[in-house]
């Protein structure tokens, strides 16, 4: 896996830098899934997940600007709130089985 992961983020780096040069996830594996056949999409989308790319609504690249880390910083923010919105509608909801806890706990394990 962590040679496949490098191999990866080498084709991001190499062709898919900028964001006017992002990919869907989808678009990749048809472009390049044939180098590495034994992936399932479930590990694909795990490597995926670790790589230092960003995404924005045209699939990932890899950043060569400050503007667009910042624009990826946004564009999770905007996914990130409604999901915390959600949690505390269940919560709230659901007083007796949440109990104590709190919002910042959602990533305590």
């Amino acid at each position: 896996m962590k040679r496949m992961k490098f191999h990866i983020l080498r084709l991001y780096k190499d062709f898919y830098n900028g964001r006017e040069n992002a990919i869907t996830r989808a678009r990749f594996k048809a472009e390049h899934g044939w180098k590495f056949p034994k992936t399932s999409d479930r590990d694909f989308r795990r490597i995926y997940s670790q790589l230092p790319i960003c995404t924005c609504k045209k699939g990932g690249f890899y950043p060569i600007r400050t503007s667009e880390i910042e624009e990826f910083r946004d564009y999770m923010r905007k996914k990130a709130i409604p999901l915390f919105n959600r949690f505390n509608l269940v919560r709230a909801a659901h007083p007796d089985l949440a109990g104590e806890i709190k919002q910042l706990e959602l990533f305590a394990r």
